[in-house]
């Protein structure tokens, strides 16, 4: 029985001085901390919190310690440990201000905005923490506002860099369609170059068959003139055959005429050429000087016909006359 007595004894003298040990070290802190030397009270904090668990004032004292050390993400840590472990609103309240606090320094204004809403939920009397809500919710609505700009400039330059790549790929497309077009005319002008090579070709080969073909022209013509001028010389010979008719005509009917002239009875020939009549008769000269007037008569007047024949036919004809005149 004395023996546990003495263990419940002990017991609570090491529990007291524990107590006495951690309340030395969060003393020793806020001495520290006082005399801004933050990181010698970080120290103090830091050992009052591993003996003193679920400590808010250990913590809050922790978390203001390190923001002072510009370690502000670590101090928002401890301030929200200190709000799990707080028992009263006016622990979380001061957590929540320095949150507030924190996040304003870190520019995330809408984070400060939310803390310092929280810390006028738990203490909506507190004016600073009024005010610093009010600044926070301005500056998170510029910010906004700025963000949205941002984006709007983003969507801006998204679309203007769009718009030059379109451009390049228009560019790039009439570059293509120039080179095309250039090709076309390269093609065009190489088709005609051989369009005139060929013509060229042509017309010597045209000039290399030309000795031919004259030649051969030239013999078409002498076998065409052939025809031309036994025609002509067929109408001469028909013209002179009519004419030696028209004579033979003109000899007739002046024979004809002769013997219509000569008395109807002639004279017996004598037998003998010492027989005839030494002295013609004066009607009997008369009669073969008519007849030889009446002869030259007929021979002028052939001479004229012919002469009117010839000038006509010179006339159609031209130089079939001469054609004709050649072949003889």
């Amino acid at each position: 029985m004395k023996h546990l007595l003495y263990i419940i004894t002990f017991f609570f003298m090491s529990l007291a001085t524990f107590a006495q040990s951690a309340g030395r070290a969060l003393s020793k802190g806020n001495e520290g901390y006082e005399q801004k030397h933050y990181a010698q009270a970080e120290a103090s904090y830091r050992i009052a919190n591993s003996k003193l668990e679920n400590n808010a004032t250990a913590e809050y004292n922790l978390g203001n310690a390190l923001l002072k050390q510009g370690r502000t993400k670590e101090a928002i840590s401890a301030y929200e440990r200190a709000i799990k472990v707080a028992d009263s609103k006016s622990e979380k309240h001061l957590a929540y201000h320095n949150i507030g606090n924190s996040y304003m320094k870190l520019k995330d204004y809408k984070a400060a905005e939310q803390a310092y809403k929280s810390a006028l939920k738990n203490n909506p009397k507190d004016e600073e923490t009024r005010y610093n809500y009010a600044v926070a919710k301005k500056l998170n609505q510029q910010q906004q506002n700025k963000d949205q700009q941002d984006q709007n400039k983003d969507q801006q330059d998204q679309n203007k860099d769009q718009q030059d790549q379109n451009k390049d790929q228009q560019d790039q497309n009439k570059d293509q369609q120039d080179q095309n077009k250039d090709q076309q005319d390269q093609n065009k002008d190489q088709q005609g170059q051989d369009k005139d090579q060929n013509g060229q070709d042509k017309d010597k080969k045209d000039q290399d068959k030309d000795p031919k073909d004259k030649k051969g022209e030239e013999n078409k013509e002498e076998e065409n003139k052939k025809p031309q001028n036994k025609d002509n010389k067929k109408q001469e010979n028909k013209e002179e055959d009519k004419e030696d008719s028209d004579e033979k005509d003109g000899d007739k009917d002046n024979s004809d005429k002769d013997k219509e002239n000569q008395p109807s009875q002639q004279q017996p020939m004598p037998s003998n050429m010492s027989q005839m009549p030494q002295t013609a008769t004066q009607a009997q000269m008369n009669q073969i000087l008519q007849s030889l007037e009446t002869k030259e008569k007929q021979v002028q007047q052939r001479i004229i016909n012919k002469g009117k024949g010839a000038a006509t036919q010179g006339k159609n004809t031209g130089d079939k006359k001469n054609e004709r005149k050649k072949d003889w």
